[in-house]
Protein backbone atom coordinates (compact mmCIF):
# COMPACT_ATOMS: atom_id res chain seq x y z
CA UNK A 1 0.00 0.00 0.00
CA UNK A 2 1.55 3.46 -0.98
CA UNK A 3 1.02 5.95 1.51
CA UNK A 4 1.99 10.14 0.38
CA UNK A 5 1.74 12.62 3.53
CA UNK A 6 1.06 16.33 1.87
CA UNK A 7 2.65 19.15 3.80
CA UNK A 8 6.13 17.85 4.39
CA UNK A 9 7.38 20.69 6.00
CA UNK A 10 4.75 20.55 8.78
CA UNK A 11 4.49 19.96 12.60
CA UNK A 12 2.75 16.59 12.51
CA UNK A 13 4.62 15.62 9.25
CA UNK A 14 7.67 16.03 10.59
CA UNK A 15 7.10 13.84 13.67
CA UNK A 16 5.20 11.21 11.60
CA UNK A 17 8.75 10.83 9.48
CA UNK A 18 10.61 10.10 12.83
CA UNK A 19 8.12 6.77 13.16
CA UNK A 20 9.60 3.54 11.88
CA UNK A 21 6.26 2.99 10.04
CA UNK A 22 6.88 5.75 7.83
CA UNK A 23 10.29 4.66 6.18
CA UNK A 24 9.10 3.87 3.01
CA UNK A 25 5.77 6.93 2.67
CA UNK A 26 6.13 9.49 0.43
CA UNK A 27 6.56 12.71 1.45
CA UNK A 28 6.05 16.16 0.06
CA UNK A 29 5.65 19.68 0.02
CA UNK A 30 2.29 21.24 -0.40
CA UNK A 31 3.62 23.06 -3.61
CA UNK A 32 5.16 20.56 -5.26
CA UNK A 33 2.11 18.29 -4.89
CA UNK A 34 -0.59 21.13 -6.06
CA UNK A 35 1.57 21.77 -9.24
CA UNK A 36 2.58 18.15 -10.22
CA UNK A 37 0.73 14.78 -10.39
CA UNK A 38 3.48 12.54 -10.69
CA UNK A 39 4.03 11.65 -7.18
CA UNK A 40 0.99 10.07 -7.15
CA UNK A 41 1.69 7.23 -9.05
CA UNK A 42 1.22 3.64 -6.76
CA UNK A 43 -0.30 5.98 -4.05
CA UNK A 44 -3.42 4.80 -2.60
CA UNK A 45 -3.50 6.49 0.58
CA UNK A 46 -3.26 10.28 0.82
CA UNK A 47 -2.89 12.08 4.40
CA UNK A 48 -2.66 15.96 3.98
CA UNK A 49 -0.83 18.17 6.87
CA UNK A 50 -0.48 21.60 4.74
CA UNK A 51 -3.11 24.13 5.66
CA UNK A 52 -3.06 28.02 4.08
CA UNK A 53 -2.90 29.95 7.45
CA UNK A 54 -4.43 33.12 5.52
CA UNK A 55 -7.84 31.15 5.86
CA UNK A 56 -7.26 31.15 10.12
CA UNK A 57 -8.35 35.39 10.00
CA UNK A 58 -10.36 35.42 6.51
CA UNK A 59 -13.58 34.47 5.04
CA UNK A 60 -13.24 31.07 3.33
CA UNK A 61 -11.38 30.84 -0.23
CA UNK A 62 -11.36 27.94 -1.94
CA UNK A 63 -8.33 28.93 -4.03
CA UNK A 64 -6.26 29.43 -0.86
CA UNK A 65 -7.52 25.59 0.43
CA UNK A 66 -5.10 22.72 0.28
CA UNK A 67 -7.61 19.99 0.89
CA UNK A 68 -10.10 20.95 -2.01
CA UNK A 69 -7.48 21.34 -4.72
CA UNK A 70 -5.78 17.79 -3.60
CA UNK A 71 -9.60 16.74 -4.08
CA UNK A 72 -9.83 17.68 -7.04
CA UNK A 73 -6.98 15.68 -8.61
CA UNK A 74 -7.91 12.56 -6.84
CA UNK A 75 -12.09 12.13 -6.87
CA UNK A 76 -11.72 10.17 -10.08
CA UNK A 77 -9.57 7.85 -8.80
CA UNK A 78 -11.90 5.53 -6.71
CA UNK A 79 -8.55 2.93 -4.98
CA UNK A 80 -7.72 6.68 -3.49
CA UNK A 81 -8.29 7.22 -0.02
CA UNK A 82 -7.90 10.69 2.00
CA UNK A 83 -7.48 11.56 4.99
CA UNK A 84 -7.95 15.15 6.16
CA UNK A 85 -6.83 16.61 9.08
CA UNK A 86 -9.83 19.22 11.13
CA UNK A 87 -9.97 20.45 14.37
CA UNK A 88 -12.15 20.71 17.43
CA UNK A 89 -13.12 24.20 16.80
CA UNK A 90 -15.43 22.71 14.17
CA UNK A 91 -18.06 22.26 17.39
CA UNK A 92 -17.83 25.60 18.54
CA UNK A 93 -17.81 25.73 22.35
CA UNK A 94 -17.88 22.53 24.23
CA UNK A 95 -21.27 21.67 26.51
CA UNK A 96 -21.93 21.95 30.10
CA UNK A 97 -19.02 19.44 30.92
CA UNK A 98 -16.79 19.79 27.96
CA UNK A 99 -17.12 16.67 26.19
CA UNK A 100 -16.94 16.75 22.74
CA UNK A 101 -18.76 13.97 20.54
CA UNK A 102 -19.26 13.64 16.76
CA UNK A 103 -22.89 13.44 17.14
CA UNK A 104 -22.81 17.31 18.70
CA UNK A 105 -23.85 19.87 15.51
CA UNK A 106 -21.39 21.84 15.01
CA UNK A 107 -20.88 25.64 15.34
CA UNK A 108 -17.73 27.27 14.13
CA UNK A 109 -16.97 30.67 15.58
CA UNK A 110 -13.94 31.70 13.82
CA UNK A 111 -12.89 31.88 10.35
CA UNK A 112 -10.62 28.93 10.86
CA UNK A 113 -13.27 26.49 12.19
CA UNK A 114 -15.64 27.64 9.46
CA UNK A 115 -13.33 27.22 6.96
CA UNK A 116 -12.71 23.38 8.20
CA UNK A 117 -16.54 22.88 8.37
CA UNK A 118 -16.61 23.69 4.53
CA UNK A 119 -13.85 21.72 3.96
CA UNK A 120 -15.21 18.79 5.08
CA UNK A 121 -18.74 19.17 3.97
CA UNK A 122 -17.10 19.62 0.32
CA UNK A 123 -14.55 16.86 0.50
CA UNK A 124 -17.73 14.53 1.72
CA UNK A 125 -19.24 15.58 -1.40
CA UNK A 126 -16.17 14.97 -4.01
CA UNK A 127 -15.02 11.65 -2.05
CA UNK A 128 -18.01 9.91 -0.29
CA UNK A 129 -16.88 7.03 1.48
CA UNK A 130 -13.35 7.28 0.63
CA UNK A 131 -12.80 10.09 2.83
CA UNK A 132 -11.64 10.13 6.85
CA UNK A 133 -12.05 13.07 8.46
CA UNK A 134 -9.85 13.65 11.91
CA UNK A 135 -10.75 16.57 14.53
CA UNK A 136 -8.09 17.45 16.19
CA UNK A 137 -7.58 18.60 19.92
CA UNK A 138 -4.60 20.45 21.23
CA UNK A 139 -1.91 19.03 19.98
CA UNK A 140 1.44 19.93 21.20
CA UNK A 141 4.96 19.48 20.93
CA UNK A 142 8.16 21.50 20.12
CA UNK A 143 6.93 23.74 17.58
CA UNK A 144 9.76 26.02 15.46
CA UNK A 145 7.22 28.03 13.62
CA UNK A 146 7.38 31.59 15.36
CA UNK A 147 4.42 33.49 16.21
CA UNK A 148 2.36 30.53 16.84
CA UNK A 149 -0.22 31.53 19.57
CA UNK A 150 -1.69 28.15 20.89
CA UNK A 151 -1.25 27.94 24.74
CA UNK A 152 2.04 25.39 24.91
CA UNK A 153 3.65 27.24 22.31
CA UNK A 154 3.05 30.95 24.44
CA UNK A 155 4.25 28.84 27.25
CA UNK A 156 7.30 27.66 26.03
CA UNK A 157 8.12 31.06 24.72
CA UNK A 158 6.99 32.86 27.71
CA UNK A 159 9.40 30.52 29.86
CA UNK A 160 12.45 30.98 27.98
CA UNK A 161 12.28 34.83 27.37
CA UNK A 162 10.85 36.00 30.67
CA UNK A 163 10.72 32.73 33.06
CA UNK A 164 7.28 32.49 33.04
CA UNK A 165 4.52 31.12 32.22
CA UNK A 166 1.23 33.43 32.25
CA UNK A 167 -2.85 32.12 32.99
CA UNK A 168 -5.17 34.55 31.98
CA UNK A 169 -7.86 31.68 32.71
CA UNK A 170 -8.57 29.26 36.18
CA UNK A 171 -6.20 26.98 36.19
CA UNK A 172 -7.89 23.97 37.23
CA UNK A 173 -9.76 24.11 33.43
CA UNK A 174 -9.30 21.06 31.31
CA UNK A 175 -8.48 20.99 28.41
CA UNK A 176 -7.41 18.01 25.69
CA UNK A 177 -4.21 18.46 25.34
CA UNK A 178 -2.65 15.16 22.90
CA UNK A 179 1.65 15.14 22.13
CA UNK A 180 2.61 15.34 18.63
CA UNK A 181 4.11 11.89 18.76
CA UNK A 182 0.93 10.49 20.34
CA UNK A 183 -0.68 12.05 17.47
CA UNK A 184 1.64 10.72 15.24
CA UNK A 185 1.54 6.77 16.08
CA UNK A 186 -2.62 6.74 16.03
CA UNK A 187 -2.10 8.71 12.52
CA UNK A 188 -0.08 5.22 11.61
CA UNK A 189 -2.89 2.99 12.61
CA UNK A 190 -5.43 4.94 10.16
CA UNK A 191 -3.49 5.52 7.47
CA UNK A 192 -2.82 1.45 7.51
CA UNK A 193 -6.54 0.61 7.69
CA UNK A 194 -8.34 3.96 6.93
CA UNK A 195 -12.17 4.23 7.81
CA UNK A 196 -14.52 6.23 5.97
CA UNK A 197 -16.06 8.79 8.42
CA UNK A 198 -15.63 11.76 11.17
CA UNK A 199 -13.48 10.63 13.81
CA UNK A 200 -12.16 12.74 17.53
CA UNK A 201 -8.99 12.82 17.44
CA UNK A 202 -7.31 13.42 20.77
CA UNK A 203 -5.91 12.29 24.36
CA UNK A 204 -9.47 11.01 25.21
CA UNK A 205 -9.65 13.20 28.65
CA UNK A 206 -8.93 16.53 29.75
CA UNK A 207 -6.17 17.96 31.46
CA UNK A 208 -5.57 20.93 33.85
CA UNK A 209 -4.00 23.88 32.02
CA UNK A 210 -2.25 24.40 35.36
CA UNK A 211 -0.78 21.02 35.30
CA UNK A 212 0.38 21.48 32.27
CA UNK A 213 2.50 24.68 32.80
CA UNK A 214 3.78 23.44 36.25
CA UNK A 215 4.81 20.19 34.26
CA UNK A 216 7.07 22.42 31.71
CA UNK A 217 8.37 24.48 34.35
CA UNK A 218 9.78 21.40 36.12
CA UNK A 219 11.11 20.07 33.08
CA UNK A 220 12.53 23.32 32.58
CA UNK A 221 14.14 23.33 35.69
CA UNK A 222 12.99 27.32 36.40
CA UNK A 223 10.41 30.01 36.39
CA UNK A 224 7.04 30.92 37.95
CA UNK A 225 3.70 30.60 37.11
CA UNK A 226 1.69 33.12 37.44
CA UNK A 227 -2.16 33.58 36.88
CA UNK A 228 -3.56 36.77 36.53
CA UNK A 229 -7.19 35.65 35.70
CA UNK A 230 -9.28 33.30 37.45
CA UNK A 231 -12.11 32.84 34.59
CA UNK A 232 -13.45 29.30 33.12
CA UNK A 233 -12.76 29.60 29.73
CA UNK A 234 -13.59 26.67 26.88
CA UNK A 235 -12.62 23.71 29.23
CA UNK A 236 -13.31 20.54 26.38
CA UNK A 237 -12.18 16.99 25.78
CA UNK A 238 -12.84 15.09 22.65
CA UNK A 239 -14.17 11.62 23.54
CA UNK A 240 -12.46 9.30 20.98
CA UNK A 241 -14.58 6.05 21.46
CA UNK A 242 -15.60 5.97 18.16
CA UNK A 243 -11.68 6.35 17.28
CA UNK A 244 -11.33 3.65 19.45
CA UNK A 245 -13.39 1.06 17.26
CA UNK A 246 -12.07 2.23 14.04
CA UNK A 247 -8.45 2.06 14.82
CA UNK A 248 -7.82 0.62 17.86
CA UNK A 249 -6.76 3.99 19.41
CA UNK A 250 -6.75 4.16 23.17
CA UNK A 251 -6.67 7.44 25.74
CA UNK A 252 -3.15 8.73 26.33
CA UNK A 253 -2.80 8.30 29.92
CA UNK A 254 -1.88 11.32 31.94
CA UNK A 255 1.61 10.25 33.03
CA UNK A 256 2.99 10.11 29.15
CA UNK A 257 1.61 13.80 29.04
CA UNK A 258 3.71 14.61 32.10
CA UNK A 259 6.87 13.19 30.62
CA UNK A 260 5.94 14.61 27.40
CA UNK A 261 5.76 18.20 29.31
CA UNK A 262 8.83 17.90 31.61
CA UNK A 263 10.66 16.51 28.52
CA UNK A 264 9.60 19.46 26.29
CA UNK A 265 10.58 21.96 29.12
CA UNK A 266 14.07 20.52 29.61
CA UNK A 267 14.21 20.87 25.37
CA UNK A 268 13.52 24.32 25.38
CA UNK A 269 15.83 24.87 28.11
CA UNK A 270 18.65 23.52 26.82
CA UNK A 271 17.59 25.60 23.24
CA UNK A 272 17.53 28.61 25.27
CA UNK A 273 21.45 27.49 26.51
CA UNK A 274 22.38 26.88 23.21
CA UNK A 275 21.01 30.12 22.20
CA UNK A 276 23.12 32.08 24.70
CA UNK A 277 26.28 30.59 24.47
CA UNK A 278 26.53 31.48 20.90
CA UNK A 279 25.87 35.40 22.15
Amino acid sequence: MGIAVVGAGSFIARALRQTPEAADWRFIGHREALGTDSWLQGVDTLLNCAFDDRLKNRAYDATLDVDIRLAEKVKHDRGMRYVMLSSRLAYGPAPDGGRLTESLPCNPIVPYARAKIITETRLAEMLGERLTVLRLSNVFGAESAPGRKNFISVATRTLTQQGRIVLDLNPFVERDFVPVTEVARSLVRVLNAPEPGVFNFGAGAGTAVGLMAVWLISGHGRGELVINNMRDHDPFWLDITKAHRAFGIDAVPAERIRAFCIKLGRSVMRSAEGLQSCD
